[in-house]
């Protein structure tokens, strides 16, 4: 799954400046200590109102609301109980084998996506982590927690450096053991091109976080096919690569596959209830929000 035509030139990669920061929603009511953009669990002093609720059920008299206590026909004290606002880690897990290598994927829209996740985390007040992996943990492109300003230009900076190489992504399971033990939201950017049963085993290892799939997708791969000619078609991972003669037939099942590979993961993420992104030729930012606001 990890060939492509060779006949495809790579293009330097075109990037979009960083749009105003996207609002997210969290679906889970986070914990911590940490003041931020999101109703947590518990009570706090402040954040969003919740109800109103008796004075001998919280003896908290700093809470107290007149308003609603002079009203009482029974002459019983209120006071406010809020919902406190929390602030959550984020993190995006990049896939960096040799697959993501065709199209300039990660050094264009992977690197505007997770700059711009940067800075949405940021602006939200919660921290974020960029974790790049292929076979192994790729440390030079990757970056810890932070919610320092201009953390999104090194987002950025990092993506646009690295070159995509190897075989396979055991470096995301290594990546599961650098996220907080805290539930977080996780952005797993990736073209899923390895085998199921290693997906299955990546997301199982990512239970207790808030998962969110970024399938990174290119139509050359499949729209662009010519129904008839010859085409060198090349394994980004091994390097390895051979002639094919392109016919109606062979263009038909190579898209069969290509589907029904589309229709496995779809179930594989069905099943722990995820559901993915699609991040086509370009950072859509519109249908990203969409996704971003429906949890």
């Amino acid at each position: 799954m990890s060939e492509a035509p060779g006949t495809h030139r790579p293009q330097a990669p075109v990037h979009t400046p960083l749009h105003a920061p996207l609002a997210y929603r969290l679906r889970w009511r986070p914990e911590g200590v940490f003041p931020g953009a999101h109703p947590g669990h518990g009570e706090g002093m402040e954040g969003e109102f919740r109800r109103l609720v008796p004075l001998l059920r919280q003896p908290d008299p700093r809470r107290l609301d007149l308003r609603a206590s002079l009203r009482d026909p029974f002459g019983d004290l209120h006071v406010r109980q809020f919902a406190p606002r929390r602030a959550v880690a984020v993190a995006a897990l990049v896939d960096v084998s040799g697959s993501m290598r065709f199209g300039e994927a990660v050094r264009g829209r992977v690197a505007d996506l997770c700059g711009l996740l940067a800075l949405s985390a940021v602006r939200s007040g919660d921290s974020f982590a960029l974790f790049s992996c292929d076979a192994h943990l790729r440390e030079e492109a990757s970056l810890p927690l932070a919610r320092r300003r201009g953390l999104e230009e090194e987002v950025r900076q990092r993506l646009m450096a690295v070159r995509p190489q190897g075989r396979g992504t055991a470096g995301l399971m290594e990546a599961t053991e650098r996220l907080p033990a805290r539930r977080s939201l996780v952005f797993l950017v990736s073209d899923f091109l390895m085998p199921l049963d290693e997906l299955d085993r990546l997301l199982d290892a990512l239970w207790r976080h808030d998962v969110i799939p970024v399938r990174v997708a290119d139509s050359a791969l499949e729209d662009a096919l010519p129904r008839w000619g010859l085409i060198e078609i090349a394994d980004l991972e091994s390097g390895a690569s051979r002639l094919v003669f392109m016919r109606p037939g062979l263009r038909e099942r190579w898209q069969m596959r290509a589907r029904e590979h589309r229709a496995a993961l779809a179930h594989s993420f069905a099943r722990r209830g995820l559901r993915d992104f699609e991040l086509h030729d370009r950072l859509d930012h519109e249908a990203l929000a969409r996704r971003l606001l429906e949890g």
